[in-house]
């Protein structure tokens, strides 16, 4: 299972919010951590709202940080609008999926917030 994470937003409630439910509903899925947005980290635009908002940028350090309180196999970061990372979250779900658990098992559970 993929969960995700914006890196415009230091405090990740939402994903550590729904940890839990997530984990009632799929137990003994692996969770990957995903950052979203990294390409915003270089945007002159995004830098100046956040400096406005007084706000910084998540950092990958904090996106780890995050990952070892949640139990997360892995955590990475994507950007949809320049695919930076896109096929490393594919590959590491895919990666995942094969090597845990028994295949011949259905937990019917396949789940990417």
């Amino acid at each position: 299972m993929a969960s995700q994470l914006d890196i415009l937003h230091r405090g990740p409630l939402t994903i550590i919010l729904r940890h839990p439910e997530v984990l009632e509903r799929c137990p003994g899925v692996p969770i990957i951590l995903v950052g979203l947005k990294k390409d915003l980290r270089d945007d002159p635009v995004a830098q100046e709202e956040m400096r406005k908002r007084s706000e910084k940028f998540l950092t990958a350090e904090e996106g780890e940080d995050v990952r070892k309180r949640i139990g997360a196999k892995k955590y990475l970061e994507c950007s949809s609008l320049t695919g930076e990372g896109v096929d490393d979250v594919f590959e590491a779900a895919t990666r995942q999926s094969l090597l845990s658990g028994d295949h011949k098992k259905q937990s019917g559970c396949c789940v990417i917030l």
